[in-house]
């Protein structure tokens, strides 16, 4: 690689608890993740080997941020791989075409003892050398602030999944404007459980109406301090997304 570096970030995963796609039945997250053979470095490293910086975009100083979204399957292979974010289509396409060219098959998700298919998005950054060694830079100095979705120590809520669900359970009042308004749905809340297992950052991903949202972000607020995650023995600051769902009897 002579005329631009290629930076293969970590793997993004947005966590939401107890979240799936019923009519998929495409998980986010389950007991067991999925596994790329030699984990994540092996995979950021096959795919530098096979990415091909396009002429045309290299020539035209055409540089950006790829976000690849796809799912492993039950059989631990990759499908349906699309762009969630895009750059360029020269690119878009290239990055799309070395996501489908990597044949190694996957450790299976499994949820329950069952094989099944688990979505994942990975951002690749193509970077022309002046850029990419800025951007190698930033990275450093932003590193003690990173924020991972995926990490090797999950964060975890004291007593595990059913108890955060059913502290949130717990911890709700429906706002009574909105029963009174029939006002019902799904709330989603985005936070970071930073180093000292706190939650910081909350906000409302994909609201339903003030009320309710308001609501969700005053009870993710207020969660007790969790098992913070880490990476390489070291705690780090993990994103999640939680679904919260209103609903009228």
């Amino acid at each position: 690689m002579k005329n631009f570096i290629l930076i293969i970030l970590g793997l993004v995963l947005t966590i939401k608890v107890f979240a799936q796609d019923d009519k998929e039945n495409v998980f986010v997250i389950v007991e067991d993740m999925p596994v790329y053979p030699g984990g994540e470095e092996a995979l950021r490293n096959d795919i530098a080997t096979l990415v091909k910086y396009p002429v045309a975009a290299k020539e035209n100083g055409i540089q950006g941020k790829v976000y690849v979204s796809f799912v492993v399957n039950e059989e631990g292979k990759i499908e349906g791989a699309k762009i969630a974010r895009g750059v360029d289509p020269s690119l878009d396409k290239e990055a799309l075409r070395v996501m489908n060219a990597l044949d190694k098959t996957w450790k299976t998700g499994k949820q329950k003892g069952v094989a099944v298919k688990v979505s994942y998005t990975v951002p690749i950054n193509f970077a022309l050398d002046k850029e990419a060694a800025k951007e190698e830079k930033t990275s450093h100095e932003e590193g003690v602030n990173q924020v991972f979705f995926i990490v090797e120590d999950m964060p975890e809520f004291p007593g595990g999944d059913e108890a955060l669900r059913k502290y949130i359970a717990d911890s709700l009042d429906y706002p009574e404007i909105a029963r009174k308004n029939g006002i019902a749905g799904k709330v989603y809340v985005s936070f970071v459980i930073e180093k000292d297992g706190s939650v910081g950052d909350a906000k409302i991903a994909r609201g339903v109406d003030p009320s309710l949202d308001k609501e969700a972000l005053r009870v993710i607020k207020n969660l007790p301090l969790w098992n913070p995650g880490k990476q390489r023995g070291e705690p780090v600051r993990v994103q999640y997304t939680v679904p919260i769902n209103f609903a009228l009897n």
